[in-house]
Formats: structure tokens, C-alpha cells, sequence
């Protein structure tokens, strides 16, 4: 049987002020981060392209002291929050994975394929 998406609340578009970014595990072990800047907002999966850390060793630290971009706390890379692109550091080039979120009366949304159930597996 195919996996199905589920539609996964993140928080209200209220509790992501400008210029803020947040963590958020909408299932488990997956990790994301939002960025909220002036013109809208970006999610992306805790992961680092370069080690596959998460990007943050405090509770939603994902910002470099300006606020102008993502910042790697393992080994310093810095990533354009607007496309998720490498542009200092050992990942040069590479990029976040960006996941699609959306704006639904208030409130933010991420759909997510959900993993298939082994118990609904058919056996040929």
C-alpha cells in the first residue's frame, strides 16, 4: 500500500515572530526549523548537508548573531535562509533540505509522507 501524506501543525503563524527561527519534531525522529523573516517562511530539516548534525546545540538557535543567515553550531557554516545554500564553510554549495510549509488561517503546516505501516503490507 502506498504511504499517505498527513498534515502536520507546526504552531501559529504568531508564535514564529520576524526574524526568529524554531525547532519543531512534527513526527518522530524527524527534526525541522522555521525561519520566519519579513517576506515569509522557511522550513527547513535539522540536518547539516556537510555531517548530519542537527544545526543547533541550544533550544532554537539557528540564527548567526546578525540574523542574516543560518548558522551551522558543529562547525561554523553559514547557510542563506532564503534558499538553504552553503555559502561559508566545509559545505560550500551544498544545501539544507527545504520542506514545504504552509499558511492556513493563522497557522503554519508541513505535509509529510507518512511511513508505510508493515501491518498493512500485502504479501504476494
Amino acid at each position: 500500500m502506498a504511504a499517505k501524506a498527513k498534515r502536520h501543525l507546526l504552531c501559529q503563524v504568531a508564535d514564529l515572530p520576524t526574524g526568529s527561527a524554531r525547532a519543531f519534531t512534527p513526527a518522530p525522529d524527524l527534526s525541522l526549523f522555521a525561519v520566519r523573516t519579513s517576506e515569509q517562511v522557511h522550513v527547513y530539516r535539522n540536518r547539516c548537508p556537510h555531517a548530519g548534525f542537527e544545526l543547533n546545540w541550544l533550544p532554537d538557535r539557528f540564527l548567526d548573531r546578525s540574523g542574516q543567515y543560518i548558522h551551522c553550531q558543529v562547525h561554523g557554516a553559514l547557510f542563506s535562509i532564503e534558499s538553504g545554500a552553503c555559502i561559508a564553510g566545509p559545505c560550500t554549495g551544498a544545501h539544507l533540505e527545504a520542506i514545504p510549509v504552509v499558511e492556513d488561517q493563522g497557522a503554519l503546516f508541513v505535509t509529510l509522507e507518512a511511513k508505510p505501516d508493515p501491518k498493512e503490507s500485502v504479501s504476494s
